[in-house]
């Protein structure tokens, strides 16, 4: 199974700071599910940016 994990956050985004939740996510994530195989995005909070992330992580 393949899990995607997005994080939204403009100012991780951009640079400013490194995510933290998205990879905190991914480790409670793969303890329950250890034959998953993880992903992760990180886009800024814009409408077009979250669902071209979705979208990726759909096909």
């Amino acid at each position: 199974m393949k899990i995607v994990v997005i994080t939204v956050s403009d100012r991780a985004a951009r640079g400013e700071y490194a995510d933290r939740s998205g990879p905190a996510i991914v480790e409670v994530l793969a303890a329950t599910e250890p034959a998953a195989t993880f992903e992760t995005d990180l886009v800024p909070l814009l409408r077009h940016g979250i669902r071209m992330a979705a979208g990726e992580s759909h096909g």
